[in-house]
């Protein structure tokens, strides 16, 4: 007995495809040879450095004033210090590290491409306007 299945007529596998269009191939030329960077120029994008300077300066005020609050509190319960007279000293202070972080990352954007040179001069500005302020003003 035979089923449909076997009277079928054989089909071949790509018969969809006999009649598309065939695309030309492109040839890919030789990519040009690589030039290295130059060296990083000394504060190309000054709209960029002060971005950054900005953002690290308010990040510098608020961790310096929490850090000062939270360790004049203590002197406020041990009855050294009125509330008003540590969160005055956590202001300046916090705004004195918001101005050396700003100051630092400047620093550090504008002189150089960052890693060990761009710690070291973060933290030699950073250390020296510090000191200047509470110096000069405080």
């Amino acid at each position: 007995m035979q089923t449909e299945a076997n009277t079928a007529q054989p089909t071949t596998p790509l018969h969809q495809y006999s009649t598309a269009q065939t695309v030309p191939v492109q040839t890919i030329q030789a990519v040009p040879a690589h030039t290295p960077y130059p060296a990083k120029a000394a504060a190309t994008n000054t709209s960029a450095v002060a971005n950054k300077a900005m953002s690290a300066g308010i990040f510098g005020m608020i961790v310096v004033s929490t850090g000062t609050l939270g360790a004049n509190l203590n002197h406020v319960g041990a009855g050294n210090m009125s509330m008003g007279q540590a969160v005055g000293d956590s202001l300046a202070k916090g705004a004195v590290g918001g101005v050396a972080a700003a100051s630092a990352t400047a620093a550090s954007e504008s002189l150089t491409d960052g890693g060990a040179a761009g710690l070291a001069v973060t933290l030699a500005a950073a250390t020296g306007v510090s000191y200047l302020i509470n110096k000069v003003l405080l």
